[in-house]
């Protein structure tokens, strides 16, 4: 039993002689660069070369030295210290395309502190998390080396809200929800509910510019059913589209319009669902489910 001793705390002794002289072997061309870089970079005329030697060196860490975890994870970090104190560390950050989203939550989103090395930035989560933003759309982090983290934003548009119950969001043309926070100052935008709304509601306002006389008196639209429209006017009045043939219903929705002037006369219930005629009736005698555009309504 002695001797296994022995044996053991020979072998234990000889890995951790093989681990050190590892350590000592990958991390001794750190030290030289970095003595290196130091030099190099206190000449004017050599920073770009410093530049070229360190992205070199960066490079044959990351993509060279993965198999060797943890030592891998060590030889990173001196890396990223010495780049750091060849100057190579966060300064500034720059953004563009920001309009809407908070200064506060896209700092938090980045998670970058000064003179952090900017070699240790993970560009692609920094990525994700700024695309988690509610305001964001795409994002494009990049490096301007050698102190400058930069941001390209793609902000989402607001185009409508989005009912349910009592629950309203703002929505982008997509249908995506973007907020349900600080509403007012979209106000004027038009107000859709039912399901599959969202999906709709972008082609349906498509069409609508060829009715810029509806389109301008809309406030809400109703999608009933999964199968029709039902527009809200701003007086409210109600337009009743039908499943089929919505264009040629506008069509005579315009013509009657053009003749007695329809759309102007409050509280008034125009229903185009037949081919042949078009009923109007004050909208008071229609269903208050479908005045106030709460739950599904039957065609």
């Amino acid at each position: 039993m002695p001797e296994m001793k022995q044996t053991r705390k020979a072998n234990a002794q000889t890995k951790s002689t093989a681990m050190n002289f590892l350590i000592s072997l990958l991390a001794t061309p750190f030290n030289v660069l970095f003595i290196g870089l130091k030099l190099v970079w206190s000449g004017r005329r050599l920073r770009l070369a410093a530049i070229a030697l360190t992205l070199i060196a960066v490079t044959a860490v990351v993509f060279r030295v993965q198999s060797f975890s943890p030592v891998a994870e060590l030889v990173r970090g001196k890396t990223y210290e010495a780049t750091a104190s060849a100057g190579f560390r966060v300064n500034d950050i720059t953004v563009e395309g920001r309009k809407r989203t908070q200064r506060a939550d896209l700092l938090e989103a980045l998670s970058i502190g000064q003179n952090d090395p900017i070699f240790a930035a993970d560009l692609e989560q920094i990525n994700a998390r700024i695309e988690a933003l509610p305001w964001v759309e795409t994002a494009t982090v990049i490096r301007r080396l050698p102190n400058i983290i930069h941001i390209d934003l793609h902000e989402r548009e607001p185009f409508a809200f989005y009912r349910s119950g009592k629950d309203v969001a703002l929505i982008d043309r997509k249908g995506v929800t973007i907020t349900r926070h600080h509403l007012a100052p979209f106000g004027h935008l038009p107000v859709f509910s039912g399901q599959g709304a969202t999906l709709r509601a972008a082609g349906f306002m498509e069409m609508l510019q060829a009715y810029p006389v509806l389109r301008n008196r809309m406030v809400a639209a109703h999608w009933n059913s999964g199968r029709r429209w039902t527009v809200k006017l701003d007086h409210g009045g109600q337009v009743h589209l039908p499943a089929h043939g919505v264009s040629g219903a506008l069509d005579r929705l315009m013509t009657l319009e053009k003749e007695r002037r329809v759309l102007a006369i409050e509280n008034q219930a125009i229903d185009l669902r037949l081919p042949d005629r078009v009923l109007l009736r004050p909208a008071t005698e229609r269903s208050s489910a479908i005045q106030e555009f709460k739950g599904e309504t039957a065609s």
